[in-house]
């Protein structure tokens, strides 16, 4: 019996400093995960886009591809996002026609091209997350430039600017940070010399969000 007391009192000997050790240790804490970044489309940004244009009313059949950049800055309150953007392309959306000329029986072609295009528009849309759908809508404005040639008196030309509306809608999806990619639709309504062409664009862009 006395040996297994004194077995007991030099265990216990021996594990008090390891047992007050752990008595006096703190108990761990537990640290909540940092809550999810939320992204937000609040800043400015630039970028480029490309994309295709036609029009085919009041006899037209004008079409052709164009490419430029846009600048633009975005406000969001909630899940909603009011912006401005303003963009610059140029263009060659155009129709060309030839024929005889009734008169003098020579040949004659002409064509008719928007070699510009540009808009001033504001924005609205509603994101969900990194993902952001709005309308848009402003002035929009082209550079419309027509020629007329004949071997018998050469080429005609002249251009100006012209203007009118711009109204669409688009999506666009940010894959960084501080990129994104968007896909729009736009139409143009251009006052030609008190005709009214209407242009309508698709077009994809990418911006770079400062």
């Amino acid at each position: 019996m006395r040996k297994a007391l004194g077995l007991v009192g030099a265990t216990l000997l021996f594990a008090g400093p390891a047992l007050a050790a752990d008595l006096g240790r703190p108990a761990p804490v537990y640290k909540a995960p940092p809550p999810p970044v939320v992204f937000s489309w609040t800043g400015f940004y630039i970028g480029a886009h490309g994309g295709y244009g036609w029009a085919t009313n009041d006899g037209l059949d004008m079409k052709g591809g164009f490419g430029g950049g846009q600048v633009g800055y975005n406000y969001q309150i909630n899940n909603f996002v009011l912006g401005l953007e303003g963009d610059f392309a140029g263009a060659d959306i155009s129709q060309s026609v030839s024929g005889i000329d009734p008169t003098t029986g020579a040949p004659v072609s002409a064509k008719v091209s928007f070699n510009s295009l540009a808009s001033a528009r504001g924005r609205l849309g509603i994101a969900f997350g990194n993902a952001l759908i709005y309308g848009t809508g402003g002035g929009g404005w082209a550079d419309v430039k027509a020629s007329i040639s004949s071997p018998l008196f050469g080429t005609l030309s002249g251009s100006k600017w012209e203007s009118g509306w711009t109204a669409g809608a688009g999506i666009e999806y940010a894959i960084q940070p501080n990129w994104s990619v968007k896909l729009e639709y736009l139409r143009y309504g251009i006052d030609v010399e008190s005709v009214k062409v209407d242009i309508d664009t698709i077009k994809a862009g990418i911006n770079y969000r400062f």
